[in-house]
């Protein structure tokens, strides 16, 4: 899919200024163009071809801008790239941000002081961006935050702890407005507030589309939720399995949601509702020894979780992870374009880094096989009724397979 940063961020600037876009992920770059601001946001895997690009630019006398979670969370790093940096959520700065490059005042940082408020934010410019070239689902935003803490996820650290609701009318019309019969809800969790998640659900229900999101696997506790989420058209959900192990999960700082005792059932309650599951698996906790993989593969195949997500845990800049593992020494390096969630850059303490490496591309390559994806898909045909379902949970596990394939390239 597309990305959405951009795309909002040019709804919000002023209409008396030209605004391009440019994703280099599926066309080409000109260093040459003519602009007054060069504005790049970024995530820690792409931050490094972020401070090439704008290295070049300042290189030709442009002005350079870097923003996004990986800017926001390493300021310093990238102020040594860019005139200024953005910290935080910008739709309150980057207006003033604007009026201070026409005044010739541009400042080094603008910091975001609070949290904004999500009503009324304009619709992304889509119309900027190829979106000819990606799968033909647009991206819709509803909230912003995650009332869980996982030690590895740099999401909360970034958008808070304290959910943020866009109002459901707002939702609604800009889902009627990209005119698509199928959406991604951006949502880090959906479902966090099951009284909204019911009001936007209840809400989507006439429109007659189809959409997926993320949320966490409590939501089958909620038979309410589950049947509404249904009837709205939910083909599936990305969730955070995260661990078949409690101590892993109390480690991580999530086991108000997961209990490992309580996930067979709760994967039956979806696939009942016709919901499949992008079940994430992450690999590397303390508590993992090599009997890690097996267990999960097994998991993985008792329970038909329709499109696995296998990542190698991840010390990523701002996370309690890094933190610790950095005060113990065992960070192995900052090559931020390895830190992709393919590759080993810490030390494990039950496995060499090498036999965390190993074992993991050696499951990877089981779970992502041509012939595992579509077993998993034509099992999933029984319970969900509708091979088009299906379908989608076989394309994006045949996405998950070329990322892991990416990964694995120097």
């Amino acid at each position: 899919m597309s990305q959405l940063t951009l795309p909002l961020m040019a709804a919000l600037t002023p209409g008396k200024h030209e605004i391009l876009v440019v994703d280099e992920n599926v066309e080409p770059l000109d260093f040459g163009i003519a602009v007054d601001l060069v504005a790049i946001t970024c995530l820690t895997p792409t931050a490094p071809r972020a401070y090439e690009i704008a290295d070049e630019f300042r290189r030709v006398g442009r002005r350079v801008v870097l923003g996004g979670v990986h800017p926001s969370l390493m300021a310093e790093e990238a102020a040594e790239h860019a005139d200024s940096v953005v910290i935080g959520e910008s739709e309150e700065l980057w207006p003033l941000l604007l009026e201070d490059l026409e005044n010739g005042s541009l400042k080094p940082r603008y910091t975001a002081e609070h949290k904004p408020d999500l009503a009324g934010l304009p619709y992304p410019r889509r119309d900027l961006m190829k979106e000819d070239a990606y799968l033909n689902i647009p991206k819709v935003e509803t909230s912003r935050g995650c009332p869980f803490r996982c030690s590895f996820c740099s999401t909360t650290v970034f958008y808070g702890p304290r959910m943020r609701f866009r109002p459901v009318e707002e939702v609604v019309a800009e889902v009627k407005a990209a005119e698509h019969r199928f959406v991604f809800f951006t949502d880090n969790n959906i479902t966090a507030n099951k009284s909204y998640a019911k009001r936007l659900f209840r809400a989507l229900e006439p429109l007659g589309i189809y959409w997926l999101s993320q949320g966490s696997i409590d939501m089958a506790d909620d038979e309410e939720l589950m049947e509404l989420a249904e009837r709205s058209g939910c083909v599936g959900m990305l969730v955070g399995i995260e661990s078949l192990s409690d101590e892993n999960i109390a480690e991580m700082g999530k086991k108000a949601s997961n209990r490992v005792s309580e996930y067979e059932d709760k994967i039956r309650i979806f696939h009942k509702h016709k919901i499949g599951l992008i079940g994430c698996f992450v690999f590397g906790f303390d508590g993992d020894d090599k009997s890690v993989f097996r267990k999960t593969i097994d998991f993985i195949k008792r329970n038909n979780i329709d499109c696995p997500q296998l990542t190698v845990l991840t010390p990523f800049p701002g996370t309690s992870l890094r933190c610790e593992l950095e005060a113990q020494g065992r960070i192995i390096h900052s090559r931020w374009e390895k830190y992709d969630v393919g590759n080993v850059v810490y030390i494990p303490k039950n496995m060499t880094p090498e036999e965390l490496q190993r074992r993991y591309n050696e499951m990877c390559g089981k779970v992502y096989s041509r012939l595992s994806i579509i077993r998993r898909s034509v099992r999933s045909i029984t319970y969900m009724k509708n091979p088009y379902r299906s379908f989608v949970f076989m394309k994006n596990s045949f996405i998950y397979r070329k990322l892991f394939q990416a990964s694995q390239q120097d």
